[in-house]
């Protein structure tokens, strides 16, 4: 595979832009993305499983949103909601809040990303209880203002160097669907409580905010038991139950937020990602006595809400309601189970577990040590998507050793079919031993 053109640009980028801005798992300089499908800078062409860190739900250029978004082109691109309104940001927002679970009354807080979002939970939840203690989970992904790093806890290297973070942040165990029954039921309250007891009053906790599936963590949906208990431990001492659903949210575990697996109604919504239909978006949705508790301008923004973005939003939100998208999510979403099915019984000795929600799974890969034991096979990981690069396909791994496993919603079946087929092919090569330690040398990813 000639790479030229975009290794140049690699170098170039290294010359005038910060290295914290990338995550790197390949020289992948990006020209064009059409659908599910990437066009490099020397015109390679590969299958998407990242749809742009899933914030590509209906994958790129969709016909429905580009036309809404050439339709606003023509009106205004952008106007500051600061001091005006327009018709995009509020028809958006009514279809938004028209799909909150429950169906209870709520607004919308209208940002520019997912971090800023969920630094906007903090600031209501705080000014709605008047309380200050907030509580996040361990190995969450958050985002990357000061407010969203403090609570994240996946990587260390969002804190080095960079401290203080935003006082009053507590993390604690998060418990998924990897612990078994009697484990959680005993233990997923066990340190909170022991904190309730000792250095945390449980009566100055704003919120918990949580991953009902965790992303970059892993790919790990929260357990039943553990989500059960929390929130009845929030309904108990009026503690707020913030839903972060920046990641999984807009049908990519099959419903419109991850929260309704569960059965809960939180109190607020957090939204990043496909919030904006491929642009520019974010926003903190919540039930409407909590969203009217702070004045203007505590949380506003001079692009937040703008026109061009919620206009792709509407786009894509009337779209996912249609029978068309629902069939096509449907029968996706069990062909991407039955594909991966078949490669765990083929790779036994690689795929320790496949987990997660519809289009949203992670694929664990693990090896044996001298003992025995399995444990996780890091390296391994990292050939198996370099090499799925090589032949075509864009898959990049979480937590060391998880395969992160996202493509569009809307995918072509057979691109779905042949994404697989490249997994299949790359874990055979592994597992023959024909993959080089060399290719380790190009890992910079999470």
């Amino acid at each position: 595979m000639n790479t030229q053109d975009c290794q140049e640009l690699v170098k170039r980028d290294k010359q005038v832009i910060a290295p914290c801005q990338h995550l790197s798992y390949f020289p992948l300089a990006v020209e064009k993305v059409q659908g599910a499908t990437i066009t490099d800078a020397d015109g390679n062409q590969f299958i998407d499983f990242l749809t742009s860190a899933s914030s590509l739900n209906l994958g790129s250029c969709n016909p429905v949103i580009t036309e809404a978004i050439e339709e606003q082109l023509q009106k205004f691109t952008q106007y500051t909601q600061a001091y005006c309104y327009n018709s995009k940001s509020i028809a958006y927002a009514e279809r938004l809040v028209s799909a909150y679970p429950g169906g209870v009354p709520a607004k919308v807080c209208f940002g520019n990303c997912g971090s800023d979002a969920n630094d906007a939970a903090v600031k209501f939840a705080r000014a709605y209880t008047s309380r200050h203690k907030i509580i996040s989970f361990l190995n969450g992904y958050y985002g990357n203002t000061y407010g969203s790093s403090s609570l994240t806890t996946c990587t260390t290297r969002m804190r080095e160097k960079m401290g203080p973070f935003l006082p009053e942040i507590y993390s604690f165990p998060f418990f998924g669907v990897d612990c078994d029954d009697a484990t959680c039921e005993r233990e997923c309250l066990a340190e909170m409580t022991r904190a309730f007891n000792s250095y945390l009053p449980v009566s100055d906790v704003a919120a918990v905010i949580i991953e009902p599936m965790q992303g970059d963590g892993g790919l790990l949906p929260a357990h039943p038991i553990f989500m059960k208990k929390l929130y009845e431990l929030c309904r108990a001492n009026g503690i707020l139950f913030i839903s972060e659903e920046v990641q999984q949210g807009f049908f990519r575990t099959g419903k419109w937020f991850s929260i309704e697996h569960y059965g809960i109604v939180p109190d607020c919504i957090v939204m990043g990602k496909s919030v904006g239909a491929s642009l520019t978006l974010g926003a903190l949705m919540g039930k409407a006595e909590i969203m009217d508790c702070l004045p203007a301008p505590a949380h506003l923004f001079t692009l937040g809400g703008n026109a061009i973005a919620c206009a792709a939003g509407i786009a894509a939100f009337d779209y996912y309601k249609t029978d068309e998208f629902q069939r096509i999510l449907a029968d996706n979403t069990a062909l991407v189970w039955s594909e991966a099915e078949n490669l765990k019984k083929k790779h036994p000795e690689i795929v320790s577990f496949i987990r997660g929600f519809g289009m949203s799974m992670g694929i664990g890969v693990t090896k044996k040590n001298a003992n025995g034991t399995e444990e996780s096979d890091l390296d391994g990981t990292f050939k198996i998507l370099y090499r799925c690069y090589e032949l075509g396909l864009i898959v990049i791994s979480v937590a060391g050793n998880i395969l992160r496993i996202q493509p569009p919603l809307v995918i072509d079946p057979k691109e779905l079919q042949r994404g697989f087929a490249i997994i299949d092919q790359a874990m055979s090569e592994y597992a023959a031993g024909k993959i080089s330690d060399d290719v380790l040398s190009n890992r910079a990813g999470w």
